[in-house]
């Protein structure tokens, strides 16, 4: 590890490359240096006030000439800037409790069903309207980065979360900003992600004609011609994920659509992969469901009524065309676990499991969203967030109440045994 100054900066260097050479009928020696790696680490600092403090929990966090015991410390750290993630946030904020929150999410260009108050609200402006509810509080602080890795120090019961930021200064091949933070409780909000097929036009309908989740969205096809898109029918979810709209409409085409890549990874895939063929069992109840099922013909495009402005139909790998009004897909959701298994959480499935207060089975680590249940659903998430929330809240309440009678109790005894030694 060296340090250097290049224009004025002093950076990290990670891995050097040192000649020197000498040349002939000359006094001199020329030295090159080979930067390959840089980097540099910030710590990332609490807030420096916030609506109150006059409190027993920040109390019990103070030193007797008012110092903090641990500096630059969050009570929590919340991974996800979803309805789960921002949930939680909000309580924590009106609890007055350092939280620092990280997020990247992409949010869905859709609406939102479901969710009282909110119904047919563009996702956005949702989301939108929830950061700024979040940080009105000044003990919540957002930070727009992906976390790298969480490591647990066992001597001082925190956990360390680090940040990595990628950036080209003109000097190094791999300049990174690592950023870090402390934080005494953990909440794990990454949710799933759901794969999409590979068709044409796909993204033209995505969120206008084209849905994934059933019980989000699945009122848009009442009385429509719909097609569902599965690429596996392990444990006969393709099936299961079909009969669920028979709420709505008896006009259900499915079909099987292999992943292009391939890709089966089972210790991250909920669903899809394996076998994509239905038994025989299964296509009968298909048949009497009056549910159509294309096995071996996949959708390559979806084709416009450019007229009406909406879907039209698909046509399929072999040039065949079918009427459809909306397309559902049931591909892999991607369960984002990485970081609970790096804790060593215990999954379920893929899922992080959890308790009745969504504490995992590590101590100080939560999970709350899409990421502990198959039940994907907004308002669903939000509540695990809220409850995430309170329960490290009242925690924190519950230790705070008994450093405080343990400090009364030993006051009270020092007071005893000093009057029968006098």
């Amino acid at each position: 590890m060296e340090i250097g100054h290049f224009g004025g900066n002093l950076i990290v260097i990670k891995r050097t490359n040192i000649k020197f050479v000498h040349k002939k009928d000359s006094n001199f020696y020329l030295l090159f240096i080979v930067v390959f790696t840089a980097h540099s680490v910030e710590t990332i600092k609490t807030p420096s006030t916030k609506e109150g403090d006059n409190n027993l929990i920040d109390d019990k966090n103070r030193n007797d000439d008012g110092t903090s015991i641990s500096d630059n410390v969050f009570d929590v750290a919340i991974i996800g800037g979803g309805y789960a993630g921002l949930s939680a946030a909000l309580l924590l904020g009106r609890y007055l409790r350092p939280t620092i929150i990280f997020d990247v999410a992409k949010h869905r260009t859709s609406r939102i069903h479901g969710y009282l108050g909110f119904e047919k609200s563009p996702i956005g402006d949702v989301v939108q309207k929830a950061w700024k509810d979040v940080l009105q509080y000044r003990s919540v602080t957002r930070v727009e980065e992906r976390v790298e890795r969480v490591d647990k120090d066992h001597d001082s019961n925190l956990f360390l979360i680090t940040t990595t930021t990628k950036k080209d200064d003109g000097l190094t091949k791999d300049y990174a900003i690592k950023r870090k933070a402390k934080a005494k409780y953990l909440i794990i909000a990454t949710g799933v992600t759901h794969v999409q097929p590979t068709i044409k036009n796909f993204d033209e309908y995505l969120g206008n004609g084209v849905w994934h989740c059933p019980h989000c969205d699945g009122f848009e096809t009442t009385d429509k011609k719909l097609v569902i898109v599965a690429s596996g029918n392990k444990d006969n979810q393709a099936l299961k994920y079909a009969k669920i709209f028979l709420g709505w409409t008896k006009d259900v085409t499915l079909f099987f659509q292999r992943p292009k890549d391939g890709d089966d990874d089972n210790s991250t895939m909920a669903t899809g992969g394996g076998d994509h063929q239905l038994t025989d069992g299964q296509k009968n109840e298909a048949m009497t469901l009056g549910i159509n099922v294309i096995e071996s013909d996949g959708i390559s495009e979806i084709v416009s009524d450019s007229g009406a402005n909406k879907m039209k139909g698909v046509l399929t790998e072999s040039n065949r065309f079918y009427e459809a009004d909306v397309l559902f897909y049931h591909i892999e959701q991607i369960i984002q676990n990485e970081i609970a298994i790096q804790l060593g959480c215990e999954l379920d499935e893929g899922y992080v499991r959890v308790d009745k207060m969504q504490q995992t089975t590590i101590p100080n680590v939560y999970a709350a969203g899409d990421l502990d249940t198959d039940r994907h659903y907004a308002i669903l998430a939000s509540a695990s967030g809220a409850l995430a929330a309170i329960s490290i809240y009242e925690d924190l309440l519950k230790q705070a109440i008994k450093i405080t009678k343990d400090e009364g109790t030993g006051g009270k005894k020092e007071e005893e045994e000093g009057g029968k030694n006098n």
